[in-house]
């Protein structure tokens, strides 16, 4: 489509086909009602933003997300400005994105469907002071909504991802429009910065690069409270361990038999395998189970970790923060699998020297500074992947200078929360 018609005119044909969706939509509310799909059928509702609002608070600062990991990453935020005299209300484009930001204490919701009908009624009942967002969620109704009734919203961590930089440019008339109705937009990192710019983002509305995550990375578990996690696994903390956190099917089979055929490393050596999601817990398992020469595998729910079991695999839900701190190096997955990769926060906030795979665009403000003081290690495949574990599993003077950096390298980092802060005040006035 010619540039000219990616603005205005793509902004007409988004208003219809988003009009038109939301109309099907709700004619299929009985239907989920008739066949007992209650989930579903608040979902729906939910994003259709149909009456009852009364639970939407009105004047609110009204942030967005767009799952668990940018709702988890406003929390330094939230803390601060539930201080002010103005309530919050959290949305999310995903069950598990509320379902956390309810988890933190928050009025939580669905975010409302990008489209004429649903956004009035949202926006006639919150009345929003601002609206933030997180990372890149461009909604083009609901920001032009935001606009003619003069909310001022700012875009956080904002990321234009290299491989979709192809589909940003052919609709640069529509991106630059939307990105045009932020107030201000603080760009992930300096790349993001440099494509904002070629979008026609003005310059004057740009304001430092940052990264909410590193203000919300845990602080590394007590010595005692480890000791206990570990006593509960039955988790010999003599032994060197690694963890896969985060791992896909196909990335856990390539690695685990990489690591196997090595014969390296030294003796005792174990790995606690995370599955980034439940559903694929038994997926994962039977490509452990399926290594040759068979080396067994102990699920945690089942109870203690046997003596000398060299594959365990963490099919418990909220343990894989927790378990980087008693570990000697791991990998973080969603990278050797064409994913993008998932957040290296929490392994380098525990110290743990960190491996990644070549697919880790998604992660690149976070994991470039990593590697740039040491802490983190990117490799091309997963025999790379494998060496660079058992190495540091060996060289304990490598491993302790890699997990001072990692500790260092968040240390520096914290403290965007309250550049955005800041902006909020100014524009919340």
């Amino acid at each position: 489509m010619p540039e000219a018609l990616s603005g205005g005119a793509a902004l007409a044909a988004w208003r219809l086909l988003a009009g038109g969706a939301a109309a099907g939509a709700r004619l299929g509310l009985p239907w989920l009602h008739l066949r007992g799909r209650a989930t579903a059928h608040r979902a729906l509702h939910e994003r259709l933003a149909l009456p009852p609002l009364d639970d939407l608070p009105p004047e609110c600062f009204w942030l967005h997300g767009a799952s668990v990991g940018e709702i988890r990453s406003l929390g330094p935020l939230t803390t601060e400005l539930a201080t002010r005299n103005r309530p919050l209300l959290l949305t999310s484009t995903t069950l598990t994105g509320r379902e956390a930001a309810e988890a933190g204490g928050h009025i939580a919701r669905l975010a409302p469907w990008d489209a004429a009908g649903p956004l009035r009624r949202f926006l006639d009942a919150a009345r929003p002071h601002l609206h933030l967002v997180v990372e890149t969620e461009l909604w083009p109704l609901r920001l032009e909504t935001l606009f003619r009734r003069s909310i001022p919203a700012l875009l956080v961590a904002a990321r234009l991802s290299p491989e979709r930089w192809s589909q940003y440019w052919r609709w640069r008339g529509l991106y630059r429009r939307v990105l045009g109705r932020f107030e201000r937009i603080f760009p992930a990192g300096a790349a993001d910065r440099d494509r904002l710019l070629e979008l026609g983002v003005p310059r004057d509305r740009l304001g430092p690069t940052g990264q909410l995550k590193w203000d919300a990375a845990p602080e590394p578990p007590a010595g005692e409270q480890l000791a206990a996690l570990a006593a509960e696994l039955g988790l010999d903390r003599r032994r060197p361990w690694i963890v896969m956190g985060s791992v896909h099917p196909g990335e856990t089979a390539a690695l685990a038999r990489s690591l196997t055929l090595s014969g390296a490393g030294p003796s005792g050596w174990g790995v606690l395998v995370a599955p980034r999601h439940p559903e694929r817990f038994d997926t994962v398992a039977a490509e452990i189970e399926s290594l040759d020469p068979p080396t067994g595998l102990h699920r945690l729910s089942a109870g203690p970790i046997p003596a000398a079991c060299r594959w365990v695999l963490v099919d418990r839900l909220g343990l894989l923060a927790r378990l980087y701190p008693l570990a000697r190096a791991c990998f973080v997955g969603g990278t050797l699998a064409p994913i993008g990769g998932h957040s290296p926060l929490e392994a380098a906030a525990a110290g743990c020297p960190q491996v990644v795979g070549p697919h880790d665009g998604h992660q690149r403000p976070l994991t470039e500074p990593l590697e740039q003081a040491g802490a983190l290690v990117r490799a091309p495949d997963a025999e790379a992947v494998a060496r660079a574990l058992l190495h540091w599993l060996e060289d304990g003077e490598a491993r302790r200078r890699a997990s001072a950096a990692a500790l260092g390298v968040v240390a520096s980092h914290r403290g965007f929360s309250a550049t955005v802060l800041a902006a909020i005040e100014e524009l919340g006035r």
